[in-house]
Protein backbone atom coordinates (compact mmCIF):
# COMPACT_ATOMS: atom_id res chain seq x y z
CA UNK A 1 0.00 0.00 0.00
CA UNK A 2 2.91 2.30 0.50
CA UNK A 3 4.31 1.95 -3.39
CA UNK A 4 1.62 4.18 -5.00
CA UNK A 5 2.42 7.09 -2.50
CA UNK A 6 6.46 6.43 -2.66
CA UNK A 7 5.88 6.81 -6.38
CA UNK A 8 3.66 9.92 -6.18
CA UNK A 9 5.93 11.61 -3.90
CA UNK A 10 9.29 10.52 -5.53
CA UNK A 11 7.65 12.19 -9.07
CA UNK A 12 6.17 15.21 -7.61
CA UNK A 13 8.33 15.89 -4.98
CA UNK A 14 11.78 14.47 -4.63
CA UNK A 15 12.29 14.87 -8.38
CA UNK A 16 11.19 18.60 -8.72
CA UNK A 17 12.95 19.21 -5.42
CA UNK A 18 16.19 17.82 -6.70
CA UNK A 19 15.66 19.67 -10.00
CA UNK A 20 15.17 22.87 -8.15
CA UNK A 21 18.74 22.09 -5.98
CA UNK A 22 20.66 21.89 -9.71
CA UNK A 23 18.98 24.42 -11.41
CA UNK A 24 20.00 26.79 -8.31
CA UNK A 25 23.81 25.55 -9.10
CA UNK A 26 23.73 27.47 -12.68
CA UNK A 27 23.03 30.77 -14.43
CA UNK A 28 19.96 30.69 -16.36
CA UNK A 29 16.87 32.15 -17.62
CA UNK A 30 13.77 31.51 -19.91
CA UNK A 31 14.97 33.97 -22.78
CA UNK A 32 18.82 32.50 -22.47
CA UNK A 33 18.65 28.55 -22.44
CA UNK A 34 22.13 27.94 -21.83
CA UNK A 35 23.23 27.51 -18.58
CA UNK A 36 26.14 28.45 -17.24
CA UNK A 37 27.86 26.38 -13.92
CA UNK A 38 28.48 28.98 -11.11
CA UNK A 39 28.48 26.40 -8.24
CA UNK A 40 27.27 28.45 -5.01
CA UNK A 41 27.69 31.28 -6.07
CA UNK A 42 23.81 32.39 -6.62
CA UNK A 43 23.95 31.42 -2.59
CA UNK A 44 26.61 34.01 -1.95
CA UNK A 45 24.43 35.85 -4.01
CA UNK A 46 21.11 36.15 -2.39
CA UNK A 47 23.62 36.45 1.10
CA UNK A 48 25.24 40.31 -0.17
CA UNK A 49 21.52 40.98 -1.90
CA UNK A 50 19.82 43.91 -0.21
CA UNK A 51 16.28 42.69 -1.80
CA UNK A 52 16.90 39.06 -0.32
CA UNK A 53 17.50 40.40 2.97
CA UNK A 54 14.55 43.04 3.03
CA UNK A 55 12.06 40.37 2.21
CA UNK A 56 13.89 37.96 5.00
CA UNK A 57 12.78 40.88 7.18
CA UNK A 58 9.33 41.39 6.18
CA UNK A 59 8.74 37.80 6.26
CA UNK A 60 9.82 37.77 9.78
CA UNK A 61 8.03 40.96 10.42
CA UNK A 62 4.60 38.89 9.28
CA UNK A 63 5.44 35.74 11.06
CA UNK A 64 6.16 38.20 14.37
CA UNK A 65 2.89 39.42 13.74
CA UNK A 66 0.95 36.48 12.91
CA UNK A 67 2.01 34.14 16.00
CA UNK A 68 1.62 37.43 18.61
CA UNK A 69 -1.51 38.47 17.27
CA UNK A 70 -3.43 35.84 15.46
CA UNK A 71 -2.98 33.64 17.17
CA UNK A 72 -3.79 35.05 21.02
CA UNK A 73 -7.09 36.57 19.13
CA UNK A 74 -7.67 33.09 17.97
CA UNK A 75 -7.32 32.08 21.18
CA UNK A 76 -9.82 34.32 22.95
CA UNK A 77 -12.65 34.03 20.70
CA UNK A 78 -12.32 30.17 21.06
CA UNK A 79 -12.57 30.71 24.49
CA UNK A 80 -15.99 32.62 23.75
CA UNK A 81 -17.08 30.46 21.88
CA UNK A 82 -16.44 27.14 24.08
CA UNK A 83 -18.76 28.81 26.92
CA UNK A 84 -22.01 27.79 24.91
CA UNK A 85 -23.63 30.97 24.50
CA UNK A 86 -26.47 31.31 22.71
CA UNK A 87 -25.75 31.34 18.84
CA UNK A 88 -22.77 29.69 18.91
CA UNK A 89 -22.62 27.73 15.74
CA UNK A 90 -23.52 30.78 13.76
CA UNK A 91 -20.63 32.38 15.24
CA UNK A 92 -18.54 29.87 14.55
CA UNK A 93 -19.32 29.66 10.99
CA UNK A 94 -18.96 33.62 10.55
CA UNK A 95 -15.47 33.60 12.15
CA UNK A 96 -14.41 30.92 10.29
CA UNK A 97 -15.96 32.22 6.93
CA UNK A 98 -12.81 33.79 5.73
CA UNK A 99 -10.71 31.22 5.73
CA UNK A 100 -12.78 29.41 3.12
CA UNK A 101 -12.58 32.57 0.90
CA UNK A 102 -10.33 32.39 -1.73
CA UNK A 103 -6.90 34.82 -1.08
CA UNK A 104 -7.00 36.07 -4.42
CA UNK A 105 -10.58 37.37 -3.82
CA UNK A 106 -9.91 38.38 -0.22
CA UNK A 107 -6.97 40.45 -1.50
CA UNK A 108 -8.95 42.17 -4.26
CA UNK A 109 -11.79 43.31 -1.38
CA UNK A 110 -9.23 44.45 0.62
CA UNK A 111 -7.45 46.66 -2.07
CA UNK A 112 -11.00 48.17 -2.60
CA UNK A 113 -11.19 48.79 1.39
CA UNK A 114 -7.71 50.17 1.66
CA UNK A 115 -8.21 52.41 -1.40
CA UNK A 116 -6.41 55.73 -1.03
CA UNK A 117 -9.55 57.55 -2.75
CA UNK A 118 -13.10 56.21 -1.36
CA UNK A 119 -11.88 53.03 0.57
CA UNK A 120 -13.80 52.34 3.43
CA UNK A 121 -10.76 52.27 5.80
CA UNK A 122 -10.31 55.90 4.58
CA UNK A 123 -13.93 57.17 4.88
CA UNK A 124 -13.80 55.84 8.88
CA UNK A 125 -10.00 57.98 9.33
CA UNK A 126 -11.48 60.64 7.68
CA UNK A 127 -14.78 60.46 10.36
CA UNK A 128 -12.67 60.40 13.53
CA UNK A 129 -10.85 63.62 11.84
CA UNK A 130 -7.80 61.77 10.28
CA UNK A 131 -6.56 62.06 6.75
CA UNK A 132 -6.59 59.60 4.23
CA UNK A 133 -3.22 57.22 4.01
CA UNK A 134 -1.94 55.50 0.94
CA UNK A 135 -1.93 51.94 2.56
CA UNK A 136 -0.54 49.90 -0.05
CA UNK A 137 1.59 52.61 -1.59
CA UNK A 138 3.18 53.65 1.88
CA UNK A 139 6.55 51.84 2.75
CA UNK A 140 4.81 51.56 6.78
CA UNK A 141 1.31 50.62 5.49
CA UNK A 142 1.88 48.32 2.98
CA UNK A 143 3.23 45.06 4.61
CA UNK A 144 0.53 46.49 7.26
CA UNK A 145 -2.33 46.17 4.94
CA UNK A 146 -1.26 42.55 4.08
CA UNK A 147 -0.52 41.43 7.83
CA UNK A 148 -4.55 43.30 8.19
CA UNK A 149 -5.58 40.36 5.27
CA UNK A 150 -3.66 37.43 6.84
CA UNK A 151 -5.20 37.90 10.27
CA UNK A 152 -8.53 38.68 9.42
CA UNK A 153 -8.32 35.61 6.91
CA UNK A 154 -6.46 32.50 9.05
CA UNK A 155 -7.57 33.74 12.49
CA UNK A 156 -10.85 31.67 12.38
CA UNK A 157 -9.13 29.15 11.09
CA UNK A 158 -6.82 29.21 14.25
CA UNK A 159 -10.04 29.33 16.78
CA UNK A 160 -11.35 25.60 15.41
CA UNK A 161 -7.39 24.74 16.38
CA UNK A 162 -8.13 25.82 20.32
CA UNK A 163 -12.07 25.37 20.22
CA UNK A 164 -10.87 21.53 19.28
CA UNK A 165 -8.29 21.38 22.20
CA UNK A 166 -10.44 23.20 24.81
CA UNK A 167 -13.44 20.52 24.25
CA UNK A 168 -10.89 18.25 25.27
CA UNK A 169 -9.46 19.77 28.69
CA UNK A 170 -10.83 17.32 30.97
CA UNK A 171 -13.70 18.73 33.23
CA UNK A 172 -12.48 17.81 36.73
CA UNK A 173 -9.14 19.77 36.33
CA UNK A 174 -11.68 22.46 36.03
CA UNK A 175 -13.23 21.48 39.09
CA UNK A 176 -10.51 20.99 40.96
CA UNK A 177 -9.36 24.64 40.13
CA UNK A 178 -12.44 25.98 41.16
CA UNK A 179 -12.90 23.72 44.44
CA UNK A 180 -9.40 25.16 45.56
CA UNK A 181 -10.47 28.82 44.93
CA UNK A 182 -9.04 29.40 41.51
CA UNK A 183 -10.54 32.22 39.26
CA UNK A 184 -11.24 32.76 36.13
CA UNK A 185 -7.61 33.63 34.88
CA UNK A 186 -6.05 30.83 37.85
CA UNK A 187 -7.87 28.11 35.65
CA UNK A 188 -7.04 29.41 32.16
CA UNK A 189 -3.13 29.65 33.91
CA UNK A 190 -2.97 26.39 35.58
CA UNK A 191 -5.35 23.92 33.86
CA UNK A 192 -6.86 25.42 30.38
CA UNK A 193 -3.20 26.16 28.91
CA UNK A 194 -1.09 23.46 29.68
CA UNK A 195 -3.93 20.93 28.23
CA UNK A 196 -3.87 23.25 25.16
CA UNK A 197 -0.01 23.00 24.61
CA UNK A 198 -0.64 20.55 21.83
CA UNK A 199 -2.88 22.38 19.88
CA UNK A 200 -0.61 25.44 20.50
CA UNK A 201 1.70 23.70 19.44
CA UNK A 202 0.46 22.70 16.07
CA UNK A 203 -1.38 26.28 15.36
CA UNK A 204 2.51 28.23 16.27
CA UNK A 205 4.25 25.33 13.32
CA UNK A 206 0.90 25.55 10.84
CA UNK A 207 0.81 29.79 11.41
CA UNK A 208 4.68 30.20 10.77
CA UNK A 209 4.62 27.69 8.10
CA UNK A 210 1.78 29.86 6.28
CA UNK A 211 3.38 32.82 6.53
CA UNK A 212 6.56 32.02 5.44
CA UNK A 213 4.36 31.07 1.96
CA UNK A 214 2.47 34.31 1.95
CA UNK A 215 2.33 35.06 -1.78
CA UNK A 216 -1.00 35.60 -2.70
CA UNK A 217 -1.96 38.85 -0.48
CA UNK A 218 1.06 40.82 -1.83
CA UNK A 219 0.96 39.67 -5.55
CA UNK A 220 -2.89 41.31 -5.34
CA UNK A 221 -2.30 44.23 -2.87
CA UNK A 222 0.77 45.55 -3.50
CA UNK A 223 2.65 43.90 -5.92
CA UNK A 224 5.65 43.49 -3.41
CA UNK A 225 6.00 47.47 -3.25
CA UNK A 226 6.79 50.25 -2.67
CA UNK A 227 10.56 49.22 -3.49
CA UNK A 228 9.97 45.88 -1.61
CA UNK A 229 8.57 47.40 1.21
CA UNK A 230 5.90 44.09 1.26
CA UNK A 231 8.27 41.63 -0.75
CA UNK A 232 8.10 38.32 1.13
CA UNK A 233 10.21 35.16 0.33
CA UNK A 234 7.60 33.30 -1.65
CA UNK A 235 7.03 36.91 -4.01
CA UNK A 236 10.94 37.29 -4.00
CA UNK A 237 11.45 33.67 -5.36
CA UNK A 238 8.03 34.26 -7.88
CA UNK A 239 9.46 37.76 -8.63
CA UNK A 240 13.45 36.64 -9.79
CA UNK A 241 12.30 33.62 -11.09
CA UNK A 242 9.03 35.25 -13.80
CA UNK A 243 9.15 38.91 -13.87
CA UNK A 244 13.09 38.72 -14.09
CA UNK A 245 13.74 35.11 -15.61
CA UNK A 246 16.76 34.64 -13.77
CA UNK A 247 15.92 31.06 -13.05
CA UNK A 248 19.25 30.53 -10.51
CA UNK A 249 18.51 32.97 -8.18
CA UNK A 250 14.96 32.08 -7.50
CA UNK A 251 15.90 28.53 -7.27
CA UNK A 252 18.87 29.09 -4.89
CA UNK A 253 16.26 31.27 -2.89
CA UNK A 254 13.20 28.22 -2.87
CA UNK A 255 16.26 26.26 -1.33
CA UNK A 256 16.90 28.59 1.37
CA UNK A 257 13.01 28.83 1.91
CA UNK A 258 12.64 24.86 2.17
CA UNK A 259 15.74 24.64 4.41
CA UNK A 260 14.43 27.53 6.46
CA UNK A 261 11.10 26.15 7.03
CA UNK A 262 12.48 22.40 7.81
CA UNK A 263 15.04 23.52 10.30
CA UNK A 264 12.31 25.83 12.14
CA UNK A 265 10.05 22.55 12.04
CA UNK A 266 12.74 20.55 13.59
CA UNK A 267 13.77 22.71 15.95
CA UNK A 268 9.77 23.22 17.32
CA UNK A 269 9.42 19.74 16.65
CA UNK A 270 12.88 18.74 19.12
CA UNK A 271 12.16 21.02 21.87
CA UNK A 272 8.07 20.32 22.06
CA UNK A 273 8.77 17.61 24.79
CA UNK A 274 10.04 20.45 26.98
CA UNK A 275 6.80 22.04 27.10
CA UNK A 276 3.86 20.22 25.27
CA UNK A 277 2.34 17.17 27.85
CA UNK A 278 0.24 14.87 26.07
CA UNK A 279 -2.88 13.67 27.95
CA UNK A 280 -2.81 10.30 29.27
Amino acid sequence: MILPALVFLTLFVFIPMAYVVYLSMFQSNFLAPKMKFVGWENYYHLLTAPDFGQALTNTAVLAAGMVFLSLPLALALAILVNMRLSGTSVYRTVLFGPYVIPLVGSGLMFTLLFNTDGGLVNRIVEIFGGHPIDWLGGRQSALLSVLILSIWQYTGYYMLVFLAGLQNVPQHLKESCRVDGGGLWSTLRHVTLPALAPSLFFAIVVCLIQTFQTFDQVYVMTGGGPDGASTTLAYYIFEKGFQMYDIGTSSAASVVLFAMLALLTWLQVSFSNRWVEEES
